[in-house]
């Protein structure tokens, strides 16, 4: 029995070790979402657009606004109620970057392209 759950443990940790190290942390991933997002409408500062990130999602491609593929990327909820160029507006939408390079993947957010 041990001979055999020896070889098991190294063979799933070499398999899952490079998946779990090439992803951001959910801190990396959030000050890459700020960096895209900063500026009008979003937030002027870092603190700005980060209290108008309401959710943060790790997962595959295919459960985002993006669709398809099962590639892991961040998603991010961005809600501004009263935006400085529309205070009679709402922005309500996603932001999905790539879990690894940080990167955006795509977005129902106005003015990003």
């Amino acid at each position: 029995m041990r001979t055999l759950f020896r070889p098991l443990l190294v063979g799933l940790l070499l398999i899952a070790t490079p998946v779990l190290a090439a992803d951001l942390t959910e801190k990396q991933a959030l000050a890459k979402a700020i960096g895209i997002l900063k500026g009008d409408p979003y937030g002027a500062s870092a603190a700005e657009v980060a209290a108008n990130i309401t959710e943060r999602r790790l997962g595959p491609r295919s459960a985002t606004v993006c669709g398809g593929g099962a590639s892991p990327v961040w998603a991010f909820h961005v809600v501004v109620p009263r935006p400085v160029t529309n205070p009679d507006g709402r922005i309500d939408g996603w932001l999905v970057i790539d879990a690894r390079s940080g990167r955006m993947v795509c977005a129902n957010l106005p003015f990003l392209d």
